[in-house]
């Protein structure tokens, strides 16, 4: 195996996004098992304006601390999302793994210089984020702008 080299460094594993059905019943299931910290929930639903790829949806976020990692529980609100079609393609379960990042520019850059596809992007308080659908691999990876300006 010959191994590239990359020169970009992804240092924060910012969460685990989970598509869900119920993202209450989750949080139910999975506290009746371990103790977790107390959840943030938040409706979002970005204007169009703030989509940059994809269209507006209606979404349930709820964030769960789970031992070291944060999880992102995602429960779509409406049929138009990457979420409610992951649900209806594949069901319930994994559906991305978030990085936190300053280099948010450089980051696409090479996402798209290797032709990546870009299921998503938009803006959430102010910062960039989106999706990328990767191959080989099949994995779905989110960039978010987490330490842009001063943050």
């Amino acid at each position: 195996m010959n191994l590239g080299n990359g020169s970009i460094q992804l240092t924060n594993l910012s969460h685990v996004g989970f598509a869900v059905k119920d993202a209450d019943k989750t949080v139910e299931f999975l506290s009746s098992i371990w103790n977790l910290g107390p959840p943030e929930s938040v409706i979002y639903e970005p204007r169009p304006e703030d989509m940059f790829v994809g269209e507006a949806f209606s979404l349930k976020v709820v964030f769960v601390k789970f031992g070291p990692v944060q999880l992102e529980l995602l429960q779509p609100l409406d049929d138009k999302s990457v979420w409610s079609k992951f649900i209806a393609e594949k069901g319930e379960g994994i559906h991305h793994v978030a990085y936190g990042i300053s280099n948010y520019d450089e980051v696409i850059e090479k996402m798209e210089e290797q032709k990546h596809t870009l299921l998503v992007s938009a803006i959430y308080q102010g910062y960039r984020w989106c999706y990328y659908a990767t191959s080989p691999g099949g994995m779905v990876i989110e960039f978010r702008e987490e330490y842009a300006r001063g943050k």
